[in-house]
């Protein structure tokens, strides 16, 4: 038995080496950018060739038909104006590390056959952290941008005693109506579902400019004393979110959805943050959001399904439905 589970762990590491290892060619071309229309949507997008200066990730995207030449991103901020971009990944420990590193290094894009994805791919030795990943972005019409996250530690003795990664991905929005984000949650235990108007209020000892919220079931990350980057690491202990979508109010009338294929699990956990280090000189929030995994093990497989909704707003409850419908795709 012992044997025939070793057998089959070996197995399951080559084939996740085969996935993250894969030929350029296998893949499709490798582009610098690429630029997808589908339905109302265009979406160009960019590899890492030239972060920090142009971040990677989704440069641009537009509803012709909603909101005619308004970028959701910020198309001025200069190292700040991107969507979907990997940002960050933190441990719980003191690390350099902590900070920025997949601006940084290898991450090349490539399109994908159809014609409506791009993928972006990182290997665990590009990596300081020896974690290889992609993330691969999908258009589907009439205004959906899809995209999944997979990755895999080479290395797990990086993430420290602690054993948590958070893997953080950045929204740098365009002008917006209202900067805080609005999700279903409770105000305080035993609390009612109800809609939360979340705008990252300060008073805790690490808030700098924004905060972020955790699910309902979830408990704060701890962090050794002598962290020092821990904006993206602490969470307000209420309100908490019950359902793992958001929404933010945009100009033109036009609402931003974020929807995820989970909320909290034993292994993982999906979190909200917003940032607003561009407020109150300009309307231009960071709606943001993090993926942690409790305790990395080596060479396991990790990720997540989300789903972003780029089209004018009509009420909350149309953000919900939204997410419903989706979800009841996923389940089928």
């Amino acid at each position: 038995m012992m044997r025939s589970m070793t057998v089959l762990r070996l197995l399951l590491t080559l084939m996740l080496f085969c996935v993250f290892t894969q030929a350029d060619d296998q893949l499709g071309p490798t582009v610098q950018t690429a630029q997808i229309k589908q339905g109302r949507l265009t979406g160009e997008f960019r590899d890492n060739s030239d972060s920090p200066r142009i971040l990677s990730g989704v440069q641009s995207l537009i509803n012709h038909r909603d909101a005619p030449g308004f970028d959701a991103y910020d198309p001025e901020g200069r190292k700040s104006s991107a969507g979907l971009n990997f940002e960050h990944i933190i441990s719980g420990h003191k690390n350099d590390n902590n900070k920025f590193t997949p601006r940084h290094g290898r991450y090349t894009l490539h399109q994908l056959p159809g014609e409506k994805s791009v993928r972006l791919v990182r290997r665990a030795e590009d990596s300081p952290w020896k974690v290889a990943s992609t993330l691969t972005y999908t258009l589907v019409a009439p205004h959906y941008l899809d995209f999944e996250f997979r990755c895999r530690a080479t290395d797990a003795k990086l993430f420290g005693e602690r054993g948590w990664a958070l893997f953080f991905f950045a929204n740098y929005m365009n002008d917006v109506a209202d900067a805080a984000i609005h999700f279903r949650g409770i105000e305080k235990p035993g609390g009612e579902e109800t809609w939360i108007r979340g705008d990252a209020p300060g008073g805790h000892p690490d808030w700098n400019t924004g905060g972020t919220y955790r699910h309902v079931d979830a408990a704060p990350l701890e962090y050794d004393d002598d962290v020092k980057f821990r904006l993206n690491s602490w969470s307000y202990d209420f309100p908490r979110f019950t359902k793992p979508v958001y929404y933010g109010r945009a100009e033109r009338e036009m609402v931003l959805i974020l929807m995820f294929d989970r909320g909290h699990t034993p292994v993982d956990e999906m979190r909200m943050s917003l940032l607003k280090f561009k407020l109150p000189r300009h309307p231009r929030p960071a709606w943001d959001f993090q993926y942690v995994v409790h305790r990395v093990e080596e060479n396991r497989e990790y990720g997540f399904r989300g789903r972003l909704v780029w089209k004018k707003f009509v009420s909350p409850e149309d953000c919900l439905q939204e997410y419903e419908q989706w979800r009841s795709r996923l389940l089928r």
